[in-house]
Formats: structure tokens, C-alpha cells, sequence
């Protein structure tokens, strides 16, 4: 064999990475239907699944879980965007609760277009990561023609075994860095 038919190592190496990359699919045909179920894809072709459906929002330092519940709603957001369903689809694989109200629905009546969210955040603190992250994923399913406020709330259970217990609370608001 001439050697412009070997090849360089690099060549081979990557030839052998994506020989154990893509054995799944070598193994048959019966295969393909497993790499289109969010549930059964290979890890590391969820990103290709994700793009596929159309996902938007994506990190690889999400867990799997998180990753396959994502590409898993997003045929169902899609269908619903611009929605208040949407929103809260969006928001449930993160553990985020929202309350949506539109500037109808206040007294007085707040501007036109316009609604507010509350989300409601527990299992963990409210940081910066966390509010730009919310507002990431309200901004790539709301309508785009409508702007809105939002308030982040620590929401927690209180399991009370005895009686007569004094619970007091505080409110923060988080205002967007200007």
C-alpha cells in the first residue's frame, strides 16, 4: 500500500475515536430510534438530538437528566410559544415555578403589552448566574413584541411539628444591573 493511503497517526486516531463514537449505530439499523428518544439517546449525541428539535438554550455543564428533560419539552414548548404555558415549560426542567399575570389583569391597570412574572426558586439561592439564566430562557419563548418585569422569590417548606411556632419572613427584590 502507497503511503498516501496510511495515512497520518492523527488520522488514525480519529479514525478510531469515531469508529467507538458511532458503534452504536453500526451495530444496525435497529438503532436509529433509540438516537431520536430523548430518553435513550447517547449522551454524547444529545447535542445533535437537541439541535435537531430545535433547542435553543444549551449547556454542557447541565447533568444528562437535565439535558434529556430539555430536548424532551421542546417539541411541546414550540407548539406553545408565546405563551404563558411556554414560560412555565421553560422554567419547570430547572426546578423554577412561575405565576404569570398580564397588565390586564392588575388594578390599576399597568402598560399594554406588557406582563409580569414571579418565579418562584427553591432548592438553592438566588444569584446572578441564576436571574440571567431565567431571563434566558423567558426571552427565547415569550412573544417579542411584549416586554416584562419579573421578581425571583426563595420559596421553602416549613415542616411544623409542634405548637404555637413564630415564623417571620423577609422580601428581597433583586432589581437588573443598569
Amino acid at each position: 500500500m502507497s503511503a498516501l493511503h496510511q495515512g497520518s497517526p492523527l488520522q488514525a486516531q480519529l479514525q478510531q475515536q469515531t469508529a467507538q463514537l458511532l458503534a452504536p449505530i453500526n451495530q444496525g439499523v435497529d438503532v436509529l430510534p433509540i438516537l431520536w428518544e430523548p430518553s435513550t439517546c447517547p449522551e454524547a449525541f444529545l447535542p445533535w438530538l437537541a439541535w435537531s428539535q430545535g433547542v435553543e438554550e444549551w449547556d454542557e455543564q447541565w447533568p444528562v437528566e437535565l439535558k434529556r428533560q430539555v430536548v424532551a419539552n421542546s417539541l411541546d414548548q414550540h407548539r406553545h410559544l408565546g405563551t404563558r404555558y411556554a414560560i412555565t415549560k421553560a422554567l419547570q426542567p430547572f426546578n423554577l415555578g412561575a405565576e404569570i399575570s398580564e397588565w390586564f389583569e392588575h388594578s390599576p391597570m399597568r402598560d399594554a403589552g406588557t406582563f409580569h412574572v414571579d418565579v418562584y426558586v427553591s432548592n438553592q439561592g438566588i444569584d446572578l448566574p441564576l436571574i440571567q439564566e431565567t431571563r434566558r430562557r423567558i426571552d427565547s419563548v415569550k412573544r417579542k413584541s411584549v416586554d416584562y418585569t419579573m421578581q425571583m422569590h426563595l420559596q421553602g417548606n416549613l415542616g411544623v411539628a409542634t405548637t404555637g411556632v413564630f415564623c417571620g419572613s423577609s422580601m428581597t427584590t433583586i432589581f437588573p444591573i443598569s
